[in-house]
Formats: structure tokens, C-alpha cells, sequence
């Protein structure tokens, strides 16, 4: 099992001689490192991941790798360790994208919120038209349509609206004819 330890911390100890200890929830290292030595670790696992604990008497061994915390119980070497954590960041970036890419479709339907047809606009329309649908000739459930779609970036004026009964309209759907 490969899984990244949100527990995992180094934790600074000692007043005189400054050390640090690996700490996983009640786990900790016995082993203590240095300020420089701890310095030194934080560079290298920049790059490659180092192990940083094994517990005896079980195959359970913590790494570290760009800044996080990876515990496994399956044997696997750095290079083994560096592969899944990349993988893992990965997927994280592709979901992060996606995530992204879903806030901002939300934000353009939110931006898509169009402006009613003026009053002056409709009048004018309706009296053109002669109050029926310019297709059927029908007078039940008219609707004002943009010729060209608002969506195609139609505008609300009289020269691009026309009278359409709700059948006429529906078929037409979003297209230009």
C-alpha cells in the first residue's frame, strides 16, 4: 500500500543542541537530525524522495518527496516512490483542471444571463408582424426570437427579432434558419 501520510510532520526539539524528529501520529523516529542535517534532507527530497523512518519488525517505511509525506508497506525503492508520487500529483493537477474548467463553463451559463427585449422593441415587432408567427401565420403562443441567436451574438433590436408561435420557434432551435 502506497498512501500519502497527512499526519506526517518534523517536529523541532531540544533547546541547546536543536534537533529534529519524524512524528506520524503516536510514531515517532528515534533517530534525531541535526539543523543542518534536516537542511540537507529538505534539499534532497526536492528532487528524489528519502526515506525518512522504517519501523522494525514490519516493511511499513515513510518517505519524503517535494514536501509531502508517503508511507508504503510493499517494499518499493525511491525511484518506485518517486513514480507513484508523481503519478499521484498528476491526477491531482488533471482533477484540479477539471474542477477549473467546471467553475468557469458555471460562470459563463451565470455570464449568459441576457438582457430583456425592450418594450419599445416588442411593440414595434408586434405591430410589424401584425401580431402572428411570420412563419405559420398562427396567433397562439407567440414568442419573441432573436433571428440571429443570442447565443451567436444576436442582439435585442428590431431588425434581428421576429414574432414566432412556440412550434415555429422550437423547431427552429438555436440555428439561423
Amino acid at each position: 500500500m502506497f498512501r500519502r501520510d497527512s499526519n506526517a510532520s518534523f517536529v523541532r526539539k531540544g533547546l541547546i543542541f536543536q534537533s529534529y524528529t519524524f512524528e506520524s501520529g503516536r510514531i515517532r523516529s528515534k533517530k534525531k537530525l541535526l539543523i543542518s542535517q534536516y537542511d540537507k534532507l529538505l534539499k534532497l527530497q526536492e528532487e528524489n524522495p528519502v526515506l525518512v523512518m522504517e519501523i522494525e519488525k514490519t516493511p511499513k517505511k515513510w518517505w519524503m518527496f517535494m514536501n509531502d509525506f508517503y508511507y508504503e508497506d510493499e517494499g518499493y525503492e525511491e525511484e518506485e516512490i518517486k513514480a507513484l508520487a508523481l503519478e499521484r500529483l498528476s491526477k491531482k493537477e488533471r482533477r484540479v483542471k477539471r474542477a477549473m474548467s467546471l467553475v468557469e463553463q458555471a460562470t459563463a451559463i451565470e455570464g449568459d444571463t441576457r438582457e430583456q427585449i425592450p418594450d419599445d422593441v416588442k411593440i414595434f415587432v408586434w405591430k410589424r408582424d401584425s401580431g402572428k408567427c411570420v412563419k405559420c401565420g398562427g396567433r397562439e403562443n407567440l414568442e419573441y426570437d432573436h433571428i440571429i441567436p443570442f447565443s451567436k451574438g444576436g442582439s435585442s433590436t428590431a431588425r434581428n427579432i421576429e414574432l414566432l408561435c412556440l412550434s415555429c420557434n422550437r423547431s427552429k432551435g438555436d440555428s439561423l434558419v
